[in-house]
Order: structure tokens, then sequence, then C-alpha cells
């Protein structure tokens, strides 16, 4: 891919020689020197610099990671490995397969901005583990499915940057928070009051993130719940009214749901439920489902313990 320069440790010898913290080094001018903590399972992304001269320089002391350069070219990276960017011309996704240390180097000031942000989600993330463990799993796993969806969609996704859809997938639910535990607990079927409440967290997750994190991913999330037919809420709205990215999110959310064992509910298999979303086309955009189903059977989605070995 332009713009990005991949070299193993293979190569180097051939020639003789949720979360992400960050720590900086050394600094002078625009020129940083950091190191970066990825956590296993963690996604993360590169993306073009606004001055295209500007470099980045990543050497992996620690862990494993992989890099998807295209639909079938993914590498793989481990210690001694690093590579660099410079006039990159498109996102590139990243993901975290053993937790990894990086050696950072940037002539673009990097640290303070990311630094900030990484915060803000760490802060986020405790405060829905905090409240409920199970909604914090259930965020990590909708993340994952959401994103191989939207790698698969990409090219019709031009209204949402990756990393913003990332953080509407992780927070769609953290408008739970303001559910009572009672209820986000309750193990048997819910009063039509107890629904009611629950059914409020699409709008508060969006009014939590919107001050932060700004209307698309707001939106995004406020749009989880909705239904292609009209069913759902809390706006039912229809058809092309719901964006490509939250129909996506809906049915990561619903995959998931029904794939987890939630103590009132049977328990389907992946190929059940990706076969259940499918058959549902009054409710699901038909693209996405088949997208599900057919990551379902090749593998490219599976449960998380699986993909984190």
């Amino acid at each position: 891919m332009k713009g990005l320069y991949l070299h193993t440790a293979a190569e180097s010898a051939g020639q003789g020689g949720e979360n992400q913290w960050l720590t900086l080094l050394a600094k002078k001018g625009n020129f940083e020197v950091m190191t970066q903590k990825v956590t296993r399972g963690a996604t993360a992304w590169l993306y073009p610099a606004e001055n295209p001269g500007d470099l980045e320089f990543f050497f992996v002391h620690e862990g494993e990671m992989e890099i998807v350069l295209g639909e079938n070219d993914v590498r793989r990276i481990g210690p001694g490995d690093c590579f660099y960017t410079q006039s990159l011309e498109q996102n590139v996704l990243m993901r975290c397969l053993e937790e990894a240390l990086l050696l950072y180097v940037s002539t673009c000031p990097a640290f303070d901005e990311q630094d900030y942000w990484q915060r803000e989600l760490q802060a986020l993330l405790k405060r829905v583990d905090e409240y409920d463990h199970n909604t914090k799993r259930h965020s990590r796993a909708v993340m994952r499915y959401a994103v191989h969806l939207y790698e698969a969609m990409a090219e019709e996704l031009k209204d949402i940057e990756l990393e913003e859809f990332v953080v509407a997938a992780l927070f769609h639910d953290v408008g739970k928070c303001n559910v009572p535990g009672s209820i986000l607990r309750k193990m048997g079927k819910l009063t039509e009051e107890e629904y009611a409440l629950v059914k409020r967290h699409p709008q508060d997750s969006a009014t939590i993130l919107r001050p932060k994190y700004g209307d698309r991913i707001a939106n995004i999330t406020l749009m989880h719940h909705e239904r292609m037919d009209g069913s759902g809420y809390p706006q039912g709205l229809k058809g092309d009214e719901i964006p490509l990215a939250a129909r996506i999110l809906m049915v990561a959310d619903s995959f998931d749901a029904m794939t987890s064992d939630r103590g009132y509910n049977r328990v389907m298999t992946f190929q059940e439920a990706a076969a259940e979303i499918v058959a549902q086309k009054e409710k699901y955009d038909p693209r996405v489902a088949v997208k599900l189903q057919a990551m379902v059977d090749n593998g490219c989605i599976c449960r998380m313990e699986e993909a984190e070995r």
C-alpha cells in the first residue's frame, strides 16, 4: 500500500541488520519519541497525517499485531519488526493479537491529542465496567463484529471514519448506566415499566457521547435499536432513514445478544444466529446480514475467546 513501509525482523537480518497508553520519552519541536502499550484484542488504526511529509515510525518491542492492508492482505508483525508511514493515502486497520509494547517516533505532534483521546475512552470504559461487567463484555464483542462488517463494506461507508465507528460501537450501550442495576441484571421477563426504562438507553448513550465525540458518533448509537420496517426504537425509523453504519451496528448488537447467555434466553450458535438475522429481511438490511453469514461461515467472525487465543 502506497505510503506504508513494512520491514520484518527477518528482512532486517537479511540486510545486515478497548486500551492504548502512551508515554512521552523525548520531544524537540515537532519530533516526539514515545512508547505505546496496546492491550490484547484492541483495535487501532493509522490514518493520513495533515502534512504528507510527516513520518510516523513504529518498532515492535513486545507482543504480536496484524496490519490489514487489504481484504486478502493481512500482515502479522512481532518483536523486532518495524513499520512507518509517510504520505499515507487511507486509513490502515491494526489489531493487537498479544499485548504489545511499541516504540513510536513521530515528526508531527501526536502525544497530547492521542493521550487525551485514550484517557477519555478509558474513563468511559471504566464507568461501563463498574456499573455492569456484562455490558462491557457485550460492548467489546459488538465492536469486534461491527468492525469486521465495516471493513467488508468500507466502500459504501463514506460518511464516517473507522475510528469514529469504533467509538460508536464500543459505547453504544453506555446509556445503560442510567438504568437501575436491579432491572439491568434481572433474570426474568421485564414488566412494561421496566422495559420502558431500558428502551431509553439509546437516547441516553447519544446524550453522553454527543458533547465529547460529536453528532456522527452519537447518532449511530441513537439508532442501534431501529429496524428496517420501522418496528424499532426510539424513533421508529424505516429503510433509508437509517444510515448504513447504524444498520451494521444493529446487526452486530443483535448477533451478540442471540449468541450470549443472558440468563433468560436460548443461546444460539453463530450459524443459527446469522441464519436468523438473514431470514428477518424486514428487520435487518439484507446486505449486512449476508456479509455477517459469510464471515461466520469462513471463520472471520468467531467468539471473542477464540479470537484472542
